[in-house]
């Protein structure tokens, strides 16, 4: 059989199942402690300490990109220095350590009550 290639529809069809109404594929996400580096055997950050539903989905630019965010607020966990940052979907609920763990990172900095942070996961398929 000869390469198959993907369209450019097919492609911004995956995109869009990420984020379908009612069943989106990542929903939640995740900060955590821990400065070890990810691995791709990872199921859950090395020492979560909060997590919050995914704020919004948006496309990008290119075929097949997602912007998937997550707003911190400036009181979510004021004074914490973030160390990982975890994106979630399956099962996951607001409970730490729940569901798929599907995307891994570092990230170093402490998070004062004087700034809000966008955490954005950017995914093209």
């Amino acid at each position: 059989m000869a390469a198959i290639t993907i369209t450019n529809v097919g492609l911004n069809m995956m995109r869009d199942s990420l984020k379908a109404v009612g069943s989106p594929t990542i929903t939640y996400v995740a900060l955590g402690t821990s400065a070890t580096a990810p691995a791709a055997t990872d199921t859950q950050l090395g020492t979560e300490v909060f997590r919050k539903a995914v704020t919004s989905y948006a496309n990008g630019g290119a075929t097949g990109e997602i912007l998937i965010n997550m707003y911190l607020a400036p009181n979510d966990i004021a004074g914490t220095t973030v160390q990982e940052v975890g994106f979630f979907g399956g099962a996951a609920t607001g409970a730490a350590n729940s569901g798929t763990l599907l995307a891994h990172g570092l990230y170093s900095h402490a998070h004062t009550n004087l700034e809000s942070i966008q955490f954005q996961l950017d995914l093209t398929i």
